[in-house]
């Protein structure tokens, strides 16, 4: 989704006013812990190509699980498919009226899933890119979405405050979750699908029980709003990155912080972890892509290569490549060293 901060051109001036927020933490919620630089490994991770017609910013990137196809959403209103491997564009879907901010794939490979900013989520069949549904009922723009694990839900966050969920074969709405205080900008499903965690502008995560509807619990999480949001393959453990620069690792069954990622100079958009659970990926405004060990907090490796904002990351499926693009107009197609 995209800078993940709205279009420059439409939040200047909310972005030079400073956006200040308050939050009240628990003291255990005051744990941080350094980045340690000095023990960042040799960089071992290269840039392996760079996609994109370089015409408009790249809100969205999204890999699929099953194939060597990187999706990519931008502020032309478009949707194109690519080719990882070759660099090639497969075809290109428009169908959006603003921006597309959100994009996720279903976990067969087969839909992808597209939010934008003319207040509807899109479903698309990715062998052929053609529109399956248009999904209405939020009354802003669509900021986020994410399949669940078993691909037959929708999750839908907009900055009408609202989480919604939809049936994916019939396109209809499941059920509408209302607690933020503010615009939702990240949603994740838990790996066994019992469990939704959003966040959003009021700088708080929310976890959800899907069985019921019921919000299970609210973490003030940062001093600025929530970008994104990511459960680690077991469950156990949730990341969320923010505005105020950070990236936090919290247990997700105490709701405790567990420590706190510093080191990005600037807004964190998004984050993507590996399959196996050992490494998450953040990229900022300050242009890196940083790599950073979960089970310690070690900043492992830094990457350069954007011109300018990052705004997505998404993972391949085997956690050897990565996708990140932004406000340079590219996507650059990362090979990791791990």
């Amino acid at each position: 989704m995209t800078l993940k901060p709205s279009s420059w051109k439409k939040f200047s001036a909310l972005i030079v006013a400073g956006m200040v927020t308050l939050g009240v933490f628990p003291v255990h919620f005051l744990v941080s812990t350094p980045p340690l630089l000095a023990q960042q490994r040799t960089p071992s991770s290269r840039l392996l190509t760079t996609l994109g017609d370089r015409a408009f910013p790249i809100f969205a990137v999204a890999y699929s699980p099953t194939s060597p196809v990187v999706v990519s959403g931008s502020n032309e209103d478009t949707i194109k498919f690519w080719n990882a491997d070759t660099g090639e564009l497969n075809y290109t879907a428009s169908v959006h009226l603003d921006d597309v901010r959100a994009l996720d794939i279903s976990p067969n490979g087969q839909i992808l899933a597209s939010g934008s900013d003319d207040n509807t989520a899109n479903l698309w069949n990715m062998e052929t890119g053609q529109l399956i549904y248009t999904l209405y009922g939020h009354t802003k723009g669509v900021r986020t979405v994410a399949f669940s694990p078993d691909g037959r839900t929708l999750a839908t966050g907009s900055w009408d405050n609202t989480v919604k969920l939809w049936n994916v074969e019939n396109g209809q709405i499941i059920r509408t979750l209302s607690a933020h205080e503010d615009g939702v900008d990240t949603v994740a499903f838990s790996p066994n699908g019992a469990t939704l965690a959003s966040g959003g502008l009021d700088n708080n995560v929310k976890l959800w029980n899907l069985n019921t509807g019921e919000l299970i619990t609210t973490i003030p999480a940062h001093d600025d709003w929530v970008s994104s949001v990511a459960f680690t393959p077991d469950g156990q453990t949730l990341v969320s990155s923010s505005y105020d620069n950070t990236v936090k690792i919290w247990d997700v069954n105490r709701g405790e912080l567990l420590r706190t990622l510093t080191g990005h100079s600037f807004p964190v958009y998004q984050i993507a972890i590996t399959p196996d659970g050992s490494t998450v990926a953040s990229v900022s405004d300050d242009r890196t892509v940083r790599l950073w060990d979960i089970g310690s907090g070690r900043l492992v490796e830094t990457l350069t290569g954007h011109e300018k904002s990052i705004f997505s990351v998404s993972m391949g499926p085997d956690g050897r490549r990565l996708a990140t693009a932004g406000n340079d107009n590219t996507i650059n197609i990362w090979e990791l060293g791990r």
